[in-house]
């Protein structure tokens, strides 16, 4: 791509602090030239552009979205995931003073989580945490969309904040980690006697509830792990078999399926099954955590006791030490 194309559209419409459907097209043939690849120099190009735009088109936030997500979860390598470097990289250059700039960036991190396989713990809690900061404070990137107030969570804020945590790539993957827990509890206690959608209170029950009794050990890959596997998975043998049809074969021949530190299925299986079963069980450590976090300001709100009946409904084994707050609720 011709860097001084994109560089005259960009000055043109960051002069002009719009960008409308007409030039997107234009937008679009710059930034993926004939390669269909995007470089860095570019991607921040983008993102300085958005900074200065406040008139922004539909399509120019698509093309925002996903110029930015090719770049780093799929032509950086190792493709579809986000480590450390890339975690710190975006929020380098997409934050002042710890803010996100735009609410189209806050959109932008939803999306590559959304897109990746991993993430690093870092950054799932960042962006979770620059939504928290919105809800709470009034302030942050959410303003643009006129729909923010202190104390206040609409049910687009309630949909961004359950993208954030059910994504691919989040903290536990599918489990929802005590640091997102905290902050759905954070979110909550601002949010008390205030305007509150309510698909707030399904969503934050169910998620304290899998906070308690979901596996949440799971921990990304290192980039030099995932990048052995894809390499791994690409090989392939004299005859032409990739590594991974080799590993396929091998199973279903009743054969030990284990290549380059791979387990095979049953012994994975079993650690599953023994992982689920041990996180059903609410231990004195969560129990103590949930019976600090809930009702701490004296009073059940409407979110809180949803929570605490999905456990008694959900939870086979419950420690004594929350059984006081469970009577009380």
């Amino acid at each position: 791509m011709a860097d001084a194309a994109l560089s005259g559209l960009i000055d043109t419409f960051s002069r002009a602090r719009r960008v409308a459907a007409d030039d997107v097209l234009a937008l679009r043939r710059a930034i993926y030239g004939d390669d269909g690849m995007i470089s860095a120099r570019e991607a921040e190009a983008l993102i300085a552009l958005d900074e200065a735009v406040a008139d922004g088109c539909g399509e120019w936030k698509a093309l925002f979205l996903e110029a930015l997500t090719d770049f780093v979860v799929r032509q950086q390598q190792p493709a579809d995931y986000i480590d450390d470097a890339k975690a710190a990289w975006l929020i380098e250059r997409l934050t002042r003073d710890g803010r996100l700039k735009t609410d189209t960036e806050l959109e932008l991190l939803a999306h590559m989580l959304e897109a990746a396989t991993t993430a690093p713990q870092r950054l799932i809690r960042f962006t979770l945490d620059q939504l928290k900061a919105a809800v709470i404070d009034g302030e942050g990137p959410l303003l643009r969309g006129g729909s923010l107030a202190k104390g206040k969570i609409t049910a687009g804020e309630v949909d961004l904040v359950r993208r954030i945590l059910y994504a691919a790539g989040g903290d536990g993957n599918v489990a929802i980690t005590r640091a997102e827990a905290e902050a759905l509890f954070d979110i909550n206690d601002a949010c008390a006697g205030g305007e509150v959608d309510p698909s707030w209170t399904d969503l934050f029950a169910k998620a304290i509830c899998a906070s308690v009794m979901s596996v949440s050990g799971f921990r990304p890959a290192s980039r030099e792990d995932e990048a052995r596997r894809e390499a791994w998975m690409c090989q392939a043998d004299s005859s032409g078999f990739t590594a991974v049809a080799l590993f396929i074969n091998k199973m279903f021949a009743g054969g030990a399926a284990r290549e380059d530190g791979l387990s095979d299925w049953n012994d994975y299986n079993a650690e599953t099954e023994r992982e689920l079963a041990e996180a059903e069980v609410v231990t004195e450590d969560e129990a103590r955590w949930l019976a600090d976090r809930i009702g701490r300001d004296g009073r059940f709100c409407a979110a809180e006791r949803a929570a605490i009946g999905a456990l008694k409904r959900t939870c086979p084994q419950i420690h004594p030490a929350l059984r006081p707050l469970l009577d009380a609720a």
